[in-house]
C-alpha cells in the first residue's frame, strides 16, 4: 500500500507518483492537466494512499480544484517545489542513463527526451517524507 500520492501540477500536464513510506516508487505517470480529476480518481483507488502531496507552484490552485472532488476527504499537503525540476532531471538520468553518443555530453547540458513530470512528483513525495521525519511518520498514518 502506498504511503502517499504526489502531484507535480502543470499547465498542460501533471506528474503523478505513488510512493511508499521508505521512498520507494510504486507507480508514476504523466497525465494531461485537463484529465487530472478522472485519472486521479483511478490512481487513488488503485493505490489507496493516506494523503496527497502537491507542489505549491504556479498551477497548483486550478489543479487542486480538479483533484479535491475525487480526493475522498484525503488530506492534501502543499509542498515547496524549489529545485524539483532539476532534481527530477537528475533522477530521470539516474534511471535512464544516456546511451550512445549522448553519454559523452555532460548530464547538466541534456534534457530528457520525454516529459519527466512524473519524476518531479517522486521528488516532491520524497521531500515530504523527509520533512515529516521518522518520528512524525506514525502520527500521519
Amino acid at each position: 500500500m502506498a504511503f502517499l500520492v504526489s502531484v507535480d501540477p502543470g499547465k498542460d500536464k501533471c506528474g503523478l507518483a505513488a510512493v511508499s513510506r521508505d521512498g520507494t516508487v510504486v507507480a508514476r505517470m504523466v497525465v494531461p492537466s485537463a484529465d487530472i480529476g478522472s485519472l486521479m480518481a483511478g490512481f487513488l483507488k488503485e493505490h489507496s494512499p493516506e494523503r496527497i502531496v502537491m507542489g505549491a507552484g504556479t498551477f497548483s490552485k486550478p489543479i487542486r480544484r480538479r483533484i479535491e472532488p475525487v480526493a475522498g476527504g484525503l488530506p492534501i499537503e502543499m509542498i515547496d517545489e524549489s529545485h524539483s525540476t532539476e532534481m527530477a532531471r537528475a533522477l530521470y538520468f539516474k534511471e535512464y542513463p544516456p546511451r550512445g553518443l549522448r553519454r559523452l555530453i555532460p548530464i547538466g547540458l541534456q534534457v530528457p527526451p520525454v516529459p519527466y513530470d512524473d519524476f518531479a512528483a517522486v521528488v516532491l513525495a520524497r521531500k515530504y517524507i523527509e520533512s515529516i521525519g521518522p518520528g512524525d511518520e506514525q502520527k500521519n498514518r
